[in-house]
């Protein structure tokens, strides 16, 4: 102790003196009023008490460092306690050998140099940008990384194409992304990158830039994650977003030009389409039309001949049996056909060569046509038509 601990002379009792006047310690004790405590006292009891808790009454020897070794190893093992938070998972080495996981809560684990803990966050999103750079900030732009956006496609067309990958760490898995991974975000990239090449090597460059951006957003995610399983990363992969799919800046007003003639090209294809839809099927009808027609014009045709035909052969048989009589029966349907429109005139022959002939003439009364058209008929050199 840097002071004696036993009452002096004049100048001892601690490192501000006994005086007669002023008493022991800073303060005095003057006044007659209450003294303060005694520092030099209650040090003088402490140090009495530890006498007697070590062995022999003195703090010196081996026995008082075992003592104090003790008391530093049992401080030591109390800074192993640590505290998981519900969005980490401990990972617990000893020596450097992974031993276990453990979950959210107050866990223990031998405190460094024996045992370590590593506290990796599995539920954060991570994001890593392939063929650019977002900006920081509302009004920062975001920069291009054009030896990571231009690919190849399959019809050997060039493709300006800049991805998202978000990942997070699996929380069955954290070991594996602790041991397995030195540099995740890096990996994780040229994982990405590579898988985004090969599936747009794959397709045509029309494809990649309309119709097939979902797919290959999903093609890609599906290879990178079973990448890194075969790696044993102990990373899963929740979304690749493309964020933007252009041709090369040098090319894009003349890519521009062509797809533009490709889409009028396509857009009178399809006019030319509906045009012949509609009118194919007009003309079929009119065709089938005619063809109904001229079938029903031969079947009538064909009948009225057969029925002619029939309608002659009978008559021939006929005229063959009695040709007088089919003579005869053929003169007198001939006249009614004749005259059967005509005014008709009736001559007695009798009379004809009297000098009373013009008697002999008398005309038929019309009686169809009365009210119409009508006459006495015509007589030319005393006969009549």
């Amino acid at each position: 102790m840097p002071w004696s601990n036993q009452s002096g002379g004049g100048g001892g009792g601690g490192p501000w003196g006994r005086g007669s006047g002023n008493g022991g310690g800073p303060w005095g004790t003057g006044g007659g009023g209450k003294t303060p405590p005694d520092l030099e006292d209650l040090l003088r009891r402490g140090q009495d008490r530890l006498r007697g808790v070590m062995p022999g009454g003195s703090l010196g020897g081996g026995k008082s460092v075992i003592v104090i070794g003790a008391l530093a190893v049992g401080v030591w093992l109390l800074t192993g306690f640590y505290t998981v938070a519900p969005n980490q998972v401990g990972i617990e080495t000893i020596f450097g050998r992974y031993v276990g996981a453990k979950g959210e809560g107050l866990r223990y684990n031998f405190p460094y140099p024996v045992g370590t803990v590593v506290k990796p966050n599995v539920g954060q999103v991570n994001s890593i940008q392939v063929g650019f750079r977002a900006g920081v900030g509302a009004q920062a732009r975001s920069r291009d990384m054009p030896e990571e956006s231009l690919m190849l496609t399959g019809d050997e067309n060039i493709v300006d194409l800049d991805f998202e990958v978000q990942w997070r760490v699996n929380p069955l898995k954290a070991s594996d992304y602790v041991f397995n991974l030195q540099n995740p975000e890096g990996t994780i990239k040229a994982i990405a990158e590579s898988a985004m090449r090969e599936v747009i090597g794959r397709r045509n460059i029309q494809a990649i830039l309309t119709n097939e951006q979902s797919s290959i957003a999903q093609e890609v995610k599906e290879i990178t994650q079973a990448a890194l399983d075969e790696y044993g990363a102990g990373v899963r992969i929740e979304v690749v977003q493309l964020v933007s799919v252009t041709p090369p800046p040098e090319v894009r007003p003349s890519f521009i030009d062509v797809n533009a003639a490709q889409q009028d090209a396509e857009r009178l294809q399809n006019e030319a389409k509906t045009y012949a839809s509609r009118e194919v099927p007009q003309a079929r009808g009119k065709a089938a039309q005619v063809v109904q027609a001229a079938e029903a014009y031969k079947t009538q045709a064909t009948a009225d001949a057969t029925g002619q035909a029939a309608r002659f052969q009978q008559v021939y048989d006929s005229y063959k049996t009695a040709p007088a009589v089919s003579r005869e029966r053929i003169f007198l349907e001939t006249m009614e056909r004749v005259f059967g429109s005509v005014n008709k005139v009736i001559i007695d022959q009798s009379a004809a060569g009297s000098a009373a002939g013009a008697a002999g003439v008398i005309p038929v009364l019309p009686l169809n046509d009365h009210g119409g058209r009508g006459g006495s008929g015509q007589q030319v050199g005393g006969a009549a038509r």
